[in-house]
C-alpha cells in the first residue's frame, strides 16, 4: 500500500515538474508538496534535476528543428519565383582600373648623398641650440628699451652710452694689478719685515722686495694706524667716487711707506704677460702703442720742500715718476721723467698731495720721447678728453721692466692697474 502511494507521489511530482516547465502555474499546496518531495530524498532531487535537464534539451532540439524547417520553406519559395534580369540600359559597367606599376627607388648618382631623417634631426637641433644661445646672449647684455631715449644723440651724455660704458668697466681686464689685498693673518704669519715676499696681484714675475733703510707696511684701518691728529689719512681708507656717483672697485688694505728715512719697494713685471703689441725687440714699450695705468694715493699732508713719495715705471736708466716729487716744491701731485737718477721736465698739478686722488695715466709710445697725459679724479662714465688733461709732459724713451715705490715721507698707495684701455684701469663693482 505504501509503495503505491510512493509511486503515485513520484509520478505526480514529475508531472507537476513538467507542467511547471511548460509554463503552467502551480497552486501553493502543490508547490509546497513538490518542494517537500524533493527535500525528502536525494534520489528524488536527482530525478527532479534530470527532468529539468531533459525538458531543456527537448525544447532546444524542437526550436532548432523548427528554424531549419522554416528556412527550407523560404528557400523553396525563392526557387519557385521567376528570375528577372535588369535591362542592358540599367546595367552600369565599371571598368577595372589598371594596377599601378610598382615604384622603384632611384639610386643616388655616384658622389650624391641623400639626407636621411637623422640628418634633418641633427640640423634641427643645431638650429634650435643656436637660437637659444643667441636669446641668452641678448637677454644678458641688452639694455632696457625706453622710447623717449631711443633717439637721443649718440654722445657721452646719453644714458645708453653710459650704461654701455659701465658694462665695459665691469668686464675690465688689466694685465698688471696690485691691490695690496693681504690679510692681517697672512701678515702676522710672515717671517720677513715690511712687504718682503708678498706675491699677490696679477702680472708679476716675483714678490715685493723692501730695499730701503726703512720698512713699508700694509694698513687696513687708517683711523687706528695714524701719525697724529694732523694725518689727513684719518678720514678713512683710500677710495674714489666721481661727481656722478660712479665708484672705483677697491679691495683689502693699502700700501704705506715709512716716514723719516727712505723706503724702497721693488717688484718686477712678468714680461710674458704683457700683450704682444706692446713689446718689441727692446722690451715693453713698443713705439706706436698706447698704455693706460691708474692708482690711488694720499700723503700724510701737503708738505713739499724736497719731500717725496712716488711710483717709478721703467728701469734704472730711464723711467716715469708720478706722485709727490722732490722737484715739485709745492708738494702737489706731479710727474716727471727720470734719466740716470735725475728728474727732468717736471709737471705739477693743482691737487694737493694730502688729498686722496685717483691718478689716470696715458702713455703714447713714440720713437724717442714718449707723450704722457695725466688726469686726476676724472669722471668714470666716459673716456677722458685729451683736450682737458691735468698734466701733459714728454718723458724719456721708456722700456718698462719693474715698478718701484720710493718715499721719504709717509704716503699711501693702492689699486695699481695697467691695461690697454681706459676702462681696463677703472673697473666697476656690483654697487654701480
Amino acid at each position: 500500500m505504501s509503495e503505491t502511494k510512493t509511486e503515485l507521489t513520484e509520478s505526480t511530482a514529475l508531472e507537476d515538474i513538467d507542467a511547471y516547465l511548460d509554463g503552467e502555474e502551480l497552486s501553493e499546496e502543490k508547490a509546497r508538496q513538490l518542494e517537500q518531495w524533493i527535500k525528502t530524498d536525494s534520489e528524488n532531487a536527482d530525478q527532479a534535476f534530470r527532468r529539468v535537464f531533459l525538458h531543456s534539451y527537448l525544447r532546444e532540439r524542437f526550436q532548432v528543428r523548427s528554424i531549419g524547417e522554416a528556412q527550407a520553406r523560404e528557400r523553396e519559395k525563392q526557387l519557385k519565383e521567376p528570375l528577372i534580369l535588369p535591362a542592358e540600359t540599367e546595367i552600369e559597367i565599371n571598368s577595372v582600373p589598371p594596377k599601378p606599376e610598382p615604384k622603384t627607388k632611384q639610386k643616388p648618382a655616384p658622389g650624391q648623398r641623400i639626407l636621411t631623417w637623422r640628418w634633418f634631426l641633427l640640423i634641427g637641433i643645431g638650429i634650435v641650440s643656436t637660437i637659444n644661445l643667441s636669446v641668452m646672449f641678448i637677454k644678458d647684455f641688452q639694455l632696457p628699451y625706453d622710447e623717449d631715449k631711443a633717439f637721443e644723440p649718440i654722445n657721452f651724455e646719453s644714458n645708453y652710452v653710459k650704461k654701455t660704458f659701465l658694462m665695459a668697466r665691469k668686464a675690465a681686464q688689466p694685465f698688471i694689478y696690485e691691490g695690496f689685498n693681504y690679510s692681517e693673518n697672512l701678515l702676522g704669519e710672515k717671517q720677513s719685515e715690511g712687504i718682503n715676499d708678498l706675491t699677490g696681484g696679477v702680472g708679476w714675475a716675483g714678490s715685493w722686495d723692501d730695499e730701503g733703510r726703512n720698512r713699508s707696511a700694509i694698513v687696513h684701518d687708517t683711523k687706528k694706524a695714524n701719525l697724529g691728529k694732523n694725518d689727513m689719512r684719518l678720514f678713512g681708507q683710500l677710495g674714489f667716487s666721481d661727481q656722478y656717483g660712479n665708484m672705483l672697485l677697491t679691495k683689502g688694505g693699502q700700501y704705506r711707506s715709512g716716514a723719516g728715512s727712505e723706503t724702497i719697494a721693488v717688484r718686477h713685471i712678468d714680461l710674458q704677460q704683457v700683450p704682444n703689441a706692446l713689446s718689441d725687440s727692446k722690451g715693453f714699450g713698443a713705439d706706436g702703442e698706447i698704455l693706460w695705468l691708474s692708482f690711488m694715493a694720499q700723503s700724510y699732508d701737503n708738505a713739499g720742500g724736497g719731500r717725496y713719495a712716488y711710483l717709478d715705471f721703467g728701469n734704472e736708466e730711464s723711467s716715469l715718476r708720478i706722485g709727490k716729487l722732490a722737484s715739485a716744491d709745492r708738494g702737489n701731485w706731479a710727474a716727471a721723467g727720470q734719466v740716470n737718477g735725475t728728474e727732468i721736465n717736471t709737471a705739477s698739478s693743482e691737487v694737493l698731495s694730502g688729498q686722496a686722488a685717483l691718478i689716470i695715466v696715458r702713455i703714447l709710445f713714440r720713437p724717442g720721447a714718449e707723450e704722457v697725459d695725466l688726469w686726476l679724479n676724472p669722471p668714470l662714465n666716459q673716456n677722458p678728453d685729451l683736450e682737458d688733461v691735468d698734466l701733459r709732459l714728454m718723458a724719456p724713451d721708456l722700456r718698462i721692466e719693474r715698478v718701484k715705490i720710493v718715499s721719504n715721507y709717509s704716503t699711501d698707495f693702492d689699486e695699481l692697474r695697467v691695461g690697454v684701455s681706459f676702462v681696463d684701469v677703472i673697473p666697476a663693482g656690483d654697487y654701480d
